[in-house]
């Protein structure tokens, strides 16, 4: 019991922190002209893409800045932004979703990053034997880290362009971290700083309470009617949404009857990528006036399913999405 309160004491703390200190934008757009609701874009224009942060946008100097790598080392030294920039690039499709976004939830976009492999870079300058992991600084005070398995296996990128230009100020420009198949509170904005370490990681979110080291589950949201919808007796009703996980997408199914039957949900547009949404579409109608509850469920390529119910919180939550149907 005792155990059972402190647990619920600190989401109470955490959510109450979140709400002060997170600016949250959720600008994913589904567009409506009359009945005909409209996909976002497949990949989420940068005015568009979700933000989250836990004050202003950092004031950062194209000229003057430098990343300054320290720590366990052989050759600590500093980067410029072209110098970055001149690094060997490689792109990368990715979708990110924000730990705290809700079952049916928008804080999920996706975007194509251009930038370099840390570790290759952290190589270059002699890791020292003992180093276990890195430390990101961010300008506006955020910090996160990652184990070195983790920047090897993964190839986490530093990104210094977002589809196709250099990263808007909001979307932390000039350096952001990408690391695939994690939530965006392990891809820290406006970075300034990496320290190579050899102690336990350190993250700005993990220190108030939440968990922030699993990776994103297979997930999947509804886009399109929100939240809940009207029909006549047999009448169609288009729903739409995106699937996504640490790696591709199988399959997507909806269920009208609490799960004991389930139909496929036909993926309309995905791309040869890990780590990136897909889109489906539907068409029910119903023959029985009443209430329904419309439930969706994705599967990856592992065989790995979305679960019913994420009661964890604080580490991402991939319950499945619902749609309230209202048949008259």
């Amino acid at each position: 019991m005792e155990k059972d309160l402190r647990i619920l004491a600190g989401f109470i703390i955490a959510m109450i922190v979140v709400s002060v200190l997170l600016v949250v934008t959720h600008p994913l757009s589904i567009e409506q002209t009359d009945d005909s609701w409209e996909f976002p874009d497949f990949i989420t224009k940068n005015e568009d893409y979700f933000v989250t942060r836990i004050g202003g946008v950092p004031n950062i100097n194209r000229d003057s800045y430098q990343l300054e790598i320290t720590g366990l080392v052989d050759n600590p030294t500093s980067f410029s932004l072209d110098e970055l920039q001149a690094l060997n690039l490689t792109e990368l499709p990715l979708t990110v979703e924000c730990i705290g976004n809700s079952k049916n939830g928008k804080l999920v976009s996706t975007a194509v990053w251009k930038g370099f492999n840390v570790y290759d870079l952290l190589e270059s300058l002699g890791i020292q034997v003992t180093a276990t992991g890195v430390r990101y600084t961010a300008a506006d005070g955020y910090y996160a880290s990652h184990t070195l398995d983790q920047l090897e296996s993964n190839g986490v990128l530093g990104a210094v362009y977002m589809n196709g230009v250099e990263i808007p100020p909001v979307q932390g420009f000039p350096l952001r971290i990408l690391n695939p198949g994690y939530y965006g509170v392990k891809q820290p904005a406006w970075v300034i700083g990496i320290e190579v370490i050899d102690r336990p990681l350190e993250d700005y979110w993990e220190d108030r309470g939440w968990d922030t080291s699993p990776p994103i589950d297979i997930d999947s949201k509804i886009f399109f009617p929100d939240g809940s919808a009207s029909i006549s007796v047999d009448q169609d009703l288009r729903i739409g949404g995106c699937a996504f996980g640490g790696t591709r997408v199988k399959l997507v199914e909806y269920t009208i009857d609490d799960g004991a039957t389930w139909t496929n949900a036909p993926i309309i547009q995905q791309i040869d990528a890990d780590n990136v949404w897909v889109f489906w579409e539907i068409n029910v109608s119903v023959s029985n006036v009443g209430q329904i509850t419309l439930q969706v469920r994705a599967t990856d390529i592992n065989d790995n399913q979305q679960i019913r119910t994420d009661s964890s919180y604080l580490d991402g939550t991939s319950s499945w999405p619902q749609l309230i149907i209202n048949v008259t």
